[in-house]
């Protein structure tokens, strides 16, 4: 029968079949002999013809046995899949077709013994494929169809020069691929991140707090305390102490300290370690300015309901004092949080109690200890202030404008950020409570580290409240029983004899190498120890919170004030005391004009003749030789940048996010080997396909 025509019967009558789904299970051998006709005309779509038995055998290939043998078997066996089908359709209940898992064997050339030792591995007893056939021949038809580039190729060509150029760019797709992948998935575990800054307009947002400090710690109040307690001044006890250290290691025959005790001896030579030896139950807080005679005036212009109104500091917020251990009493401005989105502008006129002596008591030979004026820090809201780290020096004589910009902080959890949504609200300090910030809790773990490790307190940091009442010295205290502040003591010990004979080469002052004085050598190097890797030790325990503000200040000075403002300055005074006497009486605020009795009769005393003089040349004359406010007062106005709500928001984000990297993989792979969301349904085809075949081989046998 010619191959085309047989091939067309096959189509016709497979398209007669009435409901072939329909059938019972003995019908369903009709669909397969079906299928068997298509591969024949797959056969003939890759130009893989039988010869026509209608032609003459002049027009027939001419090949060799093994290639008619072929096409003998191939004609016998569509001829009887073409009768089997006849008669299926004549008879469905009647036929019976043989098992379709049953490999039959050439009918024109007896099977090799290697064949059929090979189809009985392959076959199992009764005829049925084994598990491995059927996964093998599944799995060759998958890729035969599959998208994978290259894959197809390597099964299909038949050219073995071809077949092995496919193999090695396929190999090399797939290996590409794959380091790409590591190459994204180790940049992704790395977790970097971008601050994205955008403005934010009309965003209202709160003021920020402000610290002012005395750059001058000491005022004349809080010396005169010194001396009346019968206490050397911090720049005898400072002259003392390194000489008697210098003698003590040059009584030591050489030996001396060793690097890292001299580094740790240098903390206690400023005023650190003054107020680390002062007597017990000596009141720290007395030595500095007070807030009365440190802020002369504190006013806010805020926006209520589209008015400008001026309103005195303490009616809309509090003062709170910090204490630090360079500048001592530093005052803490909050606005409430009802009026901290309405402020504009804070003006304020500080006084800095510069004292006219040519003996300096609190000063050194540091340059940081001779300057006059204030230090200020713009700090997030209730936070700690760092006033050392990230303050501002603001000379006397002068009008500083101080405009900042807010930025808004928004941070991202672990692992790609060090933020935390479960911080605490607040950090205790000395009985005063502060908003959580990350500095604060690096603070507070690094004392609670010093007390743990050395068994001492230090007074550079702030106190914890968990630790107020140890009863634990403070790591630079010397001995009490070689040392003391008193001033009998150092004069005693300045001019002192030797105590026998042994001590007749030993210099003055020195102090003895007692178990003591080894205790306190241990201390000292242990609290620098412990600093030094302060930021090792409390960094995977602190966070910061996830949202935070900083401020950007940009900083104008002008001198102040202008010689015909010294003519009016009492008059303002004047002014001033009632206004502020007003509010007390309305309580309104808590004081009243008499904090600054001290400065108004200072000024009346000194610019009061210039309106009694005789002409305006003579208070001009009296006037050159007065520098009283230059050298005393302060005017500083803190205002919002040029737009007033307008804050930068800065916004930490993952350089690869998780699907961007699903992303980045999915275009690795279709670019490099044609892998997408279809090969997966293609690998579920192919488990379906294996599971049919293996249970209809099952039902088979």
């Amino acid at each position: 029968i010619p191959i085309p025509e047989k091939i067309g019967q096959s189509h016709q009558l497979s398209n007669n079949i009435p409901n072939v789904s329909a059938m019972d299970s003995e019908t369903e051998s009709v669909g397969i002999i079906s299928n068997r006709l298509q591969k024949y005309e797959m056969i003939e779509s890759t130009h893989c013809l039988l010869p026509d038995a209608s032609q003459p055998p002049s027009q027939q290939s001419n090949g060799d046995g093994p290639a008619r043998d072929g096409q003998a078997h191939l004609q016998q066996q569509f001829q009887r899949d073409a009768e089997g089908l006849a008669t299926a359709v004549a008879s469905p209940a009647a036929f019976q077709y043989p098992n379709p898992w049953v490999r039959r064997s050439h009918p024109t050339r007896p099977p090799s013994a290697s064949q059929s030792e090979g189809q009985q591995l392959t076959v199992a007893a009764g005829g049925t494929p084994s598990l491995f056939e059927i996964v093998r021949q599944n799995f060759i038809s998958y890729c035969q169809t599959t998208s994978l580039r290259g894959v197809p190729k390597i099964v299909k060509t038949r050219d073995r020069l071809l077949r092995h150029i496919w193999i090695l760019f396929t190999c090399t797709f797939f290996l590409g691929c794959f380091t790409c992948l590591a190459l994204i998935i180790k940049q992704y575990l790395a977790y970097d991140v971008i601050h994205q800054p955008r403005t934010v307009r009309n965003h209202p947002v709160q003021f920020p707090s402000f610290t002012v400090c005395n750059t001058r710690p000491f005022s004349q109040a809080g010396i005169q305390y010194i001396l009346d307690r019968g206490l050397v001044l911090p720049k005898n006890y400072s002259q003392f102490v390194m000489q008697a250290m210098r003698n003590t290691a040059e009584n030591q025959r050489g030996v001396g300290f060793n690097d890292t005790t001299k580094e740790a001896l240098s903390t206690i030579f400023e005023t650190k370690g003054y107020f680390e030896n002062v007597p017990r139950g000596f009141d720290i807080a007395r030595l500095g300015h007070t807030i009365d005679q440190t802020i002369l005036i504190c006013e806010t212009t805020i926006l209520d309901k589209d008015f400008k109104r001026s309103k005195f500091c303490e009616t809309i917020g509090t003062w709170t004092r910090t204490y630090d251990n360079k500048f001592l009493n530093c005052y803490t401005f909050t606005a409430d949080a009802n009026n901290t989105q309405k402020i504009l502008t804070v003006r304020i006129m500080a006084y800095t109690n510069e004292r006219n002596l040519t003996n300096c008591p609190d000063c050194s030979s540091f340059p940081a200890t001779q300057v006059s004026g204030l230090r200020v820090q713009l700090h997030n809201a209730g936070n700690y202030p760092e006033v050392q780290e990230e303050g501002l020096n603001i000379r006397p004589g002068s009008l500083t404008e101080i405009r900042f910009e807010t930025k808004e902080w928004v941070m991202k959890e672990p692992p790609h950020g060090r933020c935390s949504t479960r911080v605490p609200p607040s950090v205790l300090f000395n009985g005063d409570a502060f908003t959580y910030s990350y500095q604060a809790c690096k603070k507070k773990l690094l004392h609670e580290e010093i007390m743990k490790k050395c068994g001492c307190l230090d007074s550079t940091i702030p106190l914890p409240d968990s630790m107020r009442n140890t009863g634990l010295d403070f790591c630079g205290r010397i001995p009490p029983s070689q040392f003391s502040l008193q001033s009998e003591y150092i004069q005693r010990h300045n001019h002192s004899t030797p105590h026998d004979d042994n001590d007749d080469q030993r210099k003055r002052p020195s102090f003895h190498f007692d178990a003591d004085f080894n205790d306190f050598l241990r201390r000292l190097t242990c609290n620098t120890a412990v600093f030094k890797v302060s930021g090792h030790a409390t960094a995977h325990q602190c966070f910061t919170p996830c949202t935070y503000y900083t401020y950007q200040t940009t900083i104008s000075t002008t001198n102040w004030p202008t010689r015909a403002y010294h003519y009016e300055i009492v008059n303002d005074f004047k002014n001033l005391r009632d206004r502020i006497d007003n509010l007390h009486r309305r309580g309104k605020i808590s004081r009243n004009s008499s904090y600054l009795d001290p400065v108004f009769q200072r000024l009346q005393r000194i610019y009061g003749p210039l309106s009694e003089a005789d002409s305006p040349a003579e208070a001009e004359r009296m006037l050159r030789g007065i520098d009283y406010i230059e050298r005393n007062f302060i005017e500083i106005l803190i205002n919002r940048g040029k737009s007033n709500f307008d804050i930068e928001r800065i916004e930490e984000k993952a350089v690869i996010s998780l699907t961007s990297l699903l992303s980045q993989i999915g275009g690795l792979l279709s670019i490099w080997v044609g892998l997408t969301f279809v090969c997966i349904v293609e690998i579920v085809d192919l488990l379906y396909n294996i599971c049919v075949s293996y249970n209809g081989s099952r039902q088979a046998a």
